[in-house]
């Protein structure tokens, strides 16, 4: 990616571990602030949110006519790098493929819809949108950020220039749908035609079966509005073909009565009581036996067979039928067709291209909770309304809906002079070799640094540790240097730091020699390592991890290498 700032995982910078002060000072009382609150922060960091999701840029909490928001403010690729919607594992031109159709349906909702503070939701109902942790530290991440920078700027165009409506789904089954046959509100539409779709056959919902004993059916119709007057059920079919979403089920009951309904309000009904009747039942497993369907019924697309102890469901498809099929790009890129051809046969001819009027920018918007938790890797420039709150925060802030705004409360400590405790020996871990372990008190929201000075006064090492809240602290020297490699023996100077945004640092040393020598503390533990030890393969990684265990927040982040 252009700007190194998502990566796959997080780079190991030293094992940091937070416990909770006794000094630690006060945080000062809340104070209403107006609508909406922004947090923002740099290009590399990410701001976590509840001690879970984590998000790149800015996070807003607004007061919208719905409730309160959270809206993820950021530029267009990193919002489609934030899209989960195709495993990343894919082929890669049909992870591009899914790129250029992201980029351009999120667009067009944007263009179109009249969202409250924001352009576009983050459910089904738009995009599923999972934020940084789609591609920070997710298997594979890194194949489907690549992907969308590869088509950086690209989209699908109508005839005016502005984007089409590139609707996607997971299986045709073999042959995509209209938008006019599953959707008839919104009419036909040039860029989605129906297709024959052959390279859908590598998807494991390509065809599928779901059983029903006559009980389980009749307990199933009988929850229903309309069904419940045909059960018990003395025949059940399919009137009109399968591959037709306005085809109907017609289920007849034992006292002669008949009930039909579309096959699509069939299917999504039966999907959602099945499953709350009989939950170790529905749904199914599919027809590989490795894993289950997605629901009960995946599509509109089934026949009926209807026997004296079964009542079966021969379907095919998963999902709507409209526009690209996820399957059916992934059996297209797997038999040679690039991402330009894949769009082309969903999207009827169209093919990606770049466009001066694709915005830059794009705001998700989510429900917010009654309390919402943040907290960034890095420092954090916190508004309110037209006001700056703190131009670099630290630390873990918590929002309260007040009213029309909003009631914040700053992290322990926040405020206070910086006061950080002379480095102590603590005890290296049995489990390392050449390790060595200290420790040190904050009495506020810091950024930590390990740093490590030779008997010249030259520093050897200074690793930034992350974000540490008030609180007690520790950290491993692997007896390395900045470039992984073992120290010479000799005088070493080590100390945690804890330095402000603005620049102010405090901090002690504690002084130790290399080979570390043995102690008379029956509190301290140290190593003389073997000579052939040190020399060895095993110090081809550098400074052991960084690892920050919240001691306030109960959280855990991983600070990324810059």
């Amino acid at each position: 990616m252009p700007d190194g700032r998502l990566v796959g995982s997080a780079v190991l910078v030293g094992l940091l571990t937070l416990l909770t002060s006794a000094d630690a000072v006060p945080a000062r009382a809340q104070s209403t602030l107006a609508d909406p609150v922004r947090f923002e922060v740099a290009e590399e960091d990410l701001i976590e949110v509840n001690g879970d999701a984590r998000y790149l840029d800015t996070v807003e909490l607004r007061h919208a006519a719905s409730g309160p928001v959270l809206v993820n403010e950021l530029s267009m690729d990193d919002y489609v790098a934030g899209i989960a919607e195709m495993p990343a594992r894919w082929p890669e031109e049909a992870l591009k493929a899914q790129a250029v159709a992201a980029r351009t349906y999120g667009w067009y909702v944007a263009r179109t819809s009249s969202y409250d503070g924001y352009d576009i939701c983050a459910t089904v109902s738009c995009q599923v949108f999972g934020g940084a942790d789609t591609v920070v530290d997710a298997p594979m991440g890194q194949r489907w950020r690549a992907a969308v920078d590869a088509t950086s700027g690209e989209v699908l165009l109508d005839a005016d220039g502005g984007p089409i409506l590139a609707r996607y789904f997971s299986t045709s089954g073999g042959r995509t749908y209209a938008n006019e046959e599953a959707f008839p509100s919104s009419g036909p539409r040039d860029e989605l035609v129906a297709i024959e779709d052959p390279f859908d056959e590598v998807s494991p919902f390509h065809r599928w079966t779901v059983t029903f004993t006559r009980e389980e059916f009749d307990t199933i119709l009988s929850r229903g509005d309309t069904l419940a007057a045909a059960s018990p059920a003395a025949d059940a079919r399919r009137e009109g073909p399968t591959d037709d979403p306005s085809s109907r089920v017609v289920v007849t009951g034992v006292d002669g009565s008949e009930v039909d309904v579309d096959a699509r309000d069939f299917q999504r009904f039966v999907s959602a009581v099945a499953p709350q009747r009989f939950p170790d039942r529905f749904p199914q497993l599919r027809d590989d036996g490795l894993s289950r369907l997605p629901s009960t019924v995946p599509s509109s697309r089934f026949a009926v067979r209807f026997g004296d102890d079964e009542v079966v469901l021969d379907g095919q498809g998963w999902g709507h039928g409209v526009g690209l099929g996820q399957y059916g790009a992934r059996g297209r890129a797997e038999d040679g067709h690039d991402y330009r051809q894949i769009l082309s046969a969903y999207y009827n001819g169209r093919t990606p291209t770049v466009s001066d009027d694709l915005p830059d920018r794009m705001r998700v918007g989510m429900s917010a909770s009654v309390e919402t938790r943040l907290r960034g890797d890095g420092p954090m420039r916190i508004t309110a309304g037209d006001t700056v709150v703190e131009e670099a925060a630290l630390g873990t802030w918590t929002v309260r809906g007040d009213g029309d705004g909003w009631a914040i409360e700053p992290p322990e400590g926040h405020g206070a002079d910086l006061e950080v405790s002379p480095t102590r020996l603590a005890t290296n871990l049995g489990s390392f070799d050449d390790a060595v372990t200290v420790d040190v008190d904050v009495n506020k929201p810091v950024l930590l640094y390990l740093e490590v000075t030779d008997g010249a006064g030259e520093v050897v090492l200074r690793r930034e540790l992350g974000v540490a809240e008030a609180g007690s602290h520790a950290a491993i020297w692997r007896l390395e240097d900045g470039d992984g490699s073992l120290v010479e023996h000799g005088p070493y100077q080590v100390a945690l730091i804890g330095e402000e945004p603005a620049g102010d640092r405090d901090g002690t040393a504690i002084d130790m020699t290399v080979p570390l020598e043995p102690t008379d503390d029956p509190d301290v533990t140290t190593t003389t390592p073997a000579p052939d030890e040190r020399d060895g393969p095993s110090r081809g990684l550098a400074i052991v991890v960084a690892i920050v265990t919240l001691a306030l927040a109960g959280v855990l982040v991983i600070r990324r290498s810059r």
